[in-house]
């Protein structure tokens, strides 16, 4: 079995639609994996994170979300105090 992933940090909002849009995006791709290496099946793993950091269940530890989680809410920090440096 492959396992494919893919990140997207959408805003709340839109964490439904964008795991459906990453799924359908690698799923023929995942067939042509399957096909092409010969192995049992292709597992595509969307893993989206919100703009607040918020990141939906997965069967991936609890240690590898909580990283995710902070490194999301520490980029989007860096992001605000560079806005906010602006000169007007």
């Amino acid at each position: 079995m492959l396992v494919s992933n893919d990140i997207t940090v959408p805003h709340d909002g839109n964490l439904v639609k964008a795991e459906k849009e990453k799924v359908s995006k690698y799923l023929h791709l995942a067939h042509e994996i399957t096909a092409m290496w010969n192995v049992e099946s292709t597992v595509i793993v969307p893993i989206v994170v919100s703009v607040n950091g918020f990141l939906k269940k997965l069967s991936l530890g609890c240690w590898i979300e909580g990283r995710k989680q902070k490194a999301v809410i520490l980029e989007t920090a860096r992001i605000v105090k560079r806005f906010l440096a602006l000169e007007p």
